[in-house]
């Protein structure tokens, strides 16, 4: 039966619920708040928080109305059927813990045709449906339960295509001619690009071999992937359904090119990692010695491979494109065969390929010593906004190291001091005159005399890399640590009280949760440069990540 429906008009926050939203924001920077205190906030505005017992909120589906629009883009409440539409929606609501019932042997739920139901399960510890690999969140009315709206994803297993070949989906159940774990199907970290390429990750050089020849003796074409933060489609976007995926995630290298130290004539270090591995598996290697890359980014989760084989910058005021570091790359061909590039003539040509060229197993970089790291956050409100007080701000706050004869004259003369910064800027709060913020490092010579703050390797610093690889986390596949969900994913994305926070502020975009999160993100900076500068002080300052604010009231 089809009838007309109105959609709600979001109510006006009252001051609890501005409390509650205020209490999730603080939480975005490290991913950790007092759970206790969301759910009493949560319950003062009439909300049920995952898990809870409530009897009205499992009516509703698990969810009452506000958080169930953190747990996906489309919410079943989010449209308000009439009288019709409920006598409707009851013929086909299940009893509680039935699942979707006779629903799962239609196409919706069953998908492979079986007979037996693989979708319409909700996991609410995980804020997504259950069985990923098979299952997304599709909402149709009638749905009156998280349970109903997920349904298989449409994703063709016709024979013969990479989409529907057992040995993809399943290596190691269908007995395929390589070690390799499947991932479930290609999706980036920001959830965004969902496709339906197998996800597959082989475990050495003879699984790669293994797997490439498979592809070509079966037509497919083969991608490669990073730990998936790259823009959608970039990898692929899954329309073509001889399309699979590789990633190094699995990938162990042999020799030196697992990670080795090497001592060059000029006094400076090169390290030869495997390109599977994050910033994160290479620092806990290098930090402890004192080294660095000349250039990083803001967060560990980024695979090496990924960076170089596109264009990833760090905040280096004399640095370029982290992949101008490479002096070496170990790859392998659309052949299986393997070789060594390391003259200039065709370095430039690897680097930023976008794995065009081949799958880059290994990289060899350049290291830089610092016998000291400052790592520290300025914050300013501009009196106006002009020329003048933004060039102020990055000459002389943030003591930006960049050539005078590259600035215009406005802002006057800085120190220079530092030689890396990344900037913020708070224009919903401030508007003419915004909060501006850099998160700033220093080193060696130009270090604070007086700072107080951690400079030097802490002392424990082996201890502080372990207790952050191996702290357990749940990713979309489960439990896991929090090194292995890096490889894998990039990283689970922060969850507060079990929901994922990209959802709740893709479904809360609101100029009042825009005023909120924007202010929190900027008061953070500090907390998180502190934080992890006592225990590793490395130049990172995230170890998780999640939307940027500025993406709030995008549309």
């Amino acid at each position: 039966k089809t009838r007309n429906s109105a959609r709600a008009s979001p109510p006006e926050p009252s001051s609890k619920m501005s409390r509650a939203l205020r209490i999730l924001a603080v939480g975005l920077g490290a991913g950790v708040v007092d759970a206790a205190a969301v759910a009493e906030s949560a319950a003062a505005t009439g909300q049920c928080t995952p898990g809870s017992s409530d009897a009205s909120c499992r009516a509703r589906g698990g969810q009452a109305t506000g958080v169930d629009l953190m747990q996906r883009k489309i919410m079943a409440s989010a449209v308000v059927p009439d009288a019709g539409d409920v006598e409707v929606a009851a013929s086909v609501a299940q009893p509680e813990g039935a699942g979707v019932g006779i629903l799962g042997h239609t196409p919706d739920y069953d998908c492979d045709g079986d007979g037996v139901q693989d979708c319409g399960k909700w996991d609410y510890r995980m804020s997504m449906c259950m069985n990923q690999a098979m299952c997304g969140y599709t909402h149709k009315f009638p749905d009156f339960t998280l349970d109903h709206a997920c349904r298989c994803r449409k994703c063709p297993s016709l024979p013969g295509t990479a989409f529907g070949d057992p040995m993809l989906k399943h290596p190691d159940e269908a007995g395929a001619p390589f070690s390799a774990l499947n991932w479930g199907v290609f999706k980036n970290w920001g959830d965004h690009m969902d496709t339906c390429a197998p996800w597959v990750m082989p475990r050495d050089d003879a699984a790669l071999q293994n797997l490439l020849t498979y592809a070509r003796g079966k037509g497919y074409k083969v991608r490669i992937s990073g730990a998936g933060h790259s823009a959608g489609g970039i990898v692929t976007d899954g329309k073509n359904q001889q399309v699979l995926v590789i990633s190094l995630a699995e990938y162990t290298a042999p020799g030196e090119w697992e990670f080795a130290l090497k001592d060059m004539p000029d006094g400076s270090k090169r390290a030869t990692v495997n390109a599977g591995w994050t910033q994160f598996h290479l620092y806990e290697r290098i930090r402890p010695l004192g080294f660095f890359q000349p250039a990083q980014t803001a967060g560990y989760f980024f695979s090496l491979g990924g960076i170089v084989a596109s264009s990833v910058h760090g905040g280096s005021y004399l640095g370029g494109f982290i992949h101008a570091y490479v002096t070496r790359f170990r790859v392998m061909l659309f052949d299986g065969s393997i070789k060594i590039v390391d003259t200039e003539e065709e370095l430039r040509f690897w680097r930023c390929s976008f794995g065009l060229h081949g799958i880059m197993m290994g990289v060899e970089m350049q290291l830089e010593k610092r016998e000291q790291l400052q790592m520290y956050p300025v914050k300013a409100k501009l009196p106006a906004w002009n020329a003048h007080e933004f060039w102020k701000f990055i000459k002389q706050d943030a003591e930006a190291d960049i050539a005078p004869e590259l600035l215009p004259a406005e802002g006057g003369q800085g120190s220079r001091k530092a030689w890396n910064g990344e900037y913020f800027a708070d224009f919903i709060n401030g508007g003419d005159t915004p909060i501006m913020a850099v998160y700033a490092q220093k080193a060696n010579s130009s270090v604070d005399p007086n700072f107080g703050g951690q400079l030097g390797i802490p002392d424990d610093i082996y201890q502080a890399y372990a207790t952050l690889k191996n702290s357990p986390v749940t990713d979309y596949r489960g439990l896991m640590s929090w090194g292995v969900a890096a490889r894998r994913d990039g990283a689970p994305p922060i969850k507060i009280v079990g929901v994922d926070v990209n959802d709740m502020i893709g479904a809360l975009r609101t100029e009042q949760v825009a005023h909120i999160v924007s202010h929190e993100a900027m008061t953070s900076i500090p907390r998180l440069a502190r934080k992890l500068a006592n225990r590793v002080n490395d130049g990172f300052f995230q170890r998780h990540t999640s939307w940027h604010p500025t993406r709030l009231l995008r549309r």
